[in-house]
């Protein structure tokens, strides 16, 4: 009890200083930080029937495959589709994507909890000796990149059993070049274990021999949504700040199926075109409380300005169209490409319909910023194009003209009015010209067009809704 309170303590500490501070620390500023990037999907092959040939693998750095699973005496038992693996491999070797193999899981098909089973191998030295030599065996013969170890989750009991296992597996990966990585839980309440007695019985000795952790940001017992953004925020500065893991080593996981009804994203999307975009769904007999694109977005933002990559569970529940959450990330570090730490931390995204309106580097057409007065301004073209309106430049009287159907709006640099079909309306901010590029007020424009606009200033997103449209938050 002792240990849980040092560590609520030393987390709460951690989250007001970072709320003084703004951000937690973040990379030496660089122009690479999209390139570093993980994207990280698990796949269990097994638990799932995806051809391998739909995997978007080139849009990911590292596939885990799972799951090598134990034996109390030191065995491992064999794999169910040994063929779909070695295609599997194959793809992954041809889009230039790593593969590691996961070792354990919270439990068997059978349900059977593994945890026991990693108690029972480890603490004895020569069973642990053995079924490492079974895990590297697997390893040399696949050919894997690397090695997860998903042990949920070691006890104070069991910690330096736990740090033994990591060690030898380490120093038996090493010499090959191969890669160590660890499943951990997030900072919360998850279902059967103290999260807490799991968070402190993972020494600082091996969390050195990692590689990156994947921090699981899901299972949620406290809250219905089971991954809410509050939950990732808080476990990465755990993992970086009370836990000294670098950023660039916390990946975070994000679900790709709903609790409490189990449903897989693409069965939701099936569903209804539209769940794609939200976070919950009312769902029979059981309701779905899940992340949808936005929310994947505003986690996938997130781990670029306080972390190292993101982990979707598990790549086989996401569809292969537009509503792609894989495609979605690798969407949007497009956008991040060029851009430095800072110029990351400031970025703006605008969602119209649902549909974001990226702005790149090198397009010629500007960022949205904030000005001095916190109002959110955007370049004035590609926003108004985006809802389907044209747009001209009146030279004489440096006014914008847009329109759409029966409706014309004209916003004048300079002068907080715009004139809606020759009705004049005040805003709160004025069109300006910056850099040689015009900068409108977005709310008081998108208003005009009849959106509902909302500004989430934890992700630095504004969304905008048509009003026959449900609000994407």
């Amino acid at each position: 009890m002792k240990k849980r309170n040092i560590l609520n303590i030393a987390l709460a500490a951690a989250l007001c200083a970072c709320m003084l501070t703004g951000i937690v620390t973040t990379f030496a500023d660089s122009t690479d930080k999209a390139d570093s990037f993980k994207v990280i999907g698990y796949y269990l092959g097994e638990w799932f029937d995806v051809p391998v040939e739909k995997l978007q693998a080139e849009k990911l750095t590292h596939v885990i495959y799972g799951f090598i699973v134990p034996r109390a005496d030191g065995s491992v038992k064999p794999f169910e589709k040994p063929d779909e693996l070695v295609k599997l491999i194959e793809k992954c070797r041809a889009a230039g994507t790593q593969i590691f193999i996961s070792v354990g899981g919270d439990t068997d098909r059978d349900g059977i909890r593994l945890e026991p089973v990693f108690e029972k191998i480890t603490r004895d030295d020569n069973v642990r000796a053995k079924f490492i030599d079974n895990v590297m065996e697997i390893v040399d013969l696949y050919g894997f990149d690397g090695v997860e170890l998903d042990w949920e989750c070691p006890k104070p009991s069991t910690s330096l059993d736990y740090e033994n296992m990591v060690v030898d597996l380490s120093e038996k990966l090493r010499p090959l070049g191969k890669g160590l990585s660890s499943a951990q839980p997030g900072t919360g309440s998850t279902d059967g274990l103290n999260v807490w007695s799991a968070l402190s019985s993972v020494s600082d000795t091996a969390l050195l021999h990692f590689d990156f952790i994947n921090v699981m940001c899901y299972e949620l017992m406290s809250d219905p949504n089971h991954s809410p953004m509050w939950f990732s925020n808080t476990s990465i500065i755990y993992w970086n700040k009370v836990r000294d893991v670098p950023m660039e080593k916390i990946i975070l996981g994000m679900p790709l199926y709903a609790k409490p009804s189990w449903l897989q994203y693409h069965e939701l999307v099936a569903l209804d075109r539209e769940n794609a975009y939200n976070d919950y769904a009312a769902t029979k007999p059981a309701e779905s409380y899940y992340n949808g694109l936005n929310t994947f977005r505003e986690k996938t933002m997130l781990a670029l300005r306080k972390a190292g990559g993101v982990m979707l569970f598990d790549v086989n529940e996401d569809t292969y169209d537009e509503t792609s959450a894989v495609s979605m990330i690798h969407d949007t570090l497009r956008a991040m490409k060029g851009l430095s730490n800072q110029e990351i931390e400031d970025y703006i995204w605008v969602v119209v319909d649902n549909q974001p309106v990226p702005f790149y580097k090198n397009d010629g057409m500007g960022f949205p910023l904030i000005d001095t007065n916190n109002r959110t301004l955007v370049p004035v073209r590609k926003v108004l194009e985006a809802i389907g309106c044209s747009v001209d430049w009146e030279q004489r009287t440096r006014t914008v003209i847009s329109k759409k159907g029966n409706l014309t709006v004209n916003i004048p640099v300079g002068f907080n009015e715009i004139v809606v079909n020759g009705v004049s309306v005040e805003t709160d901010a004025p069109a300006v010209i910056l850099d040689g590029r015009t900068y409108l007020p977005l709310r008081a424009v998108l208003e005009a067009y009849g959106y509902v606009v909302e500004w989430d200033a934890f992700s630095r997103t504004v969304y905008a809704n048509d009003e026959s449209h449900s609000i994407a938050n």
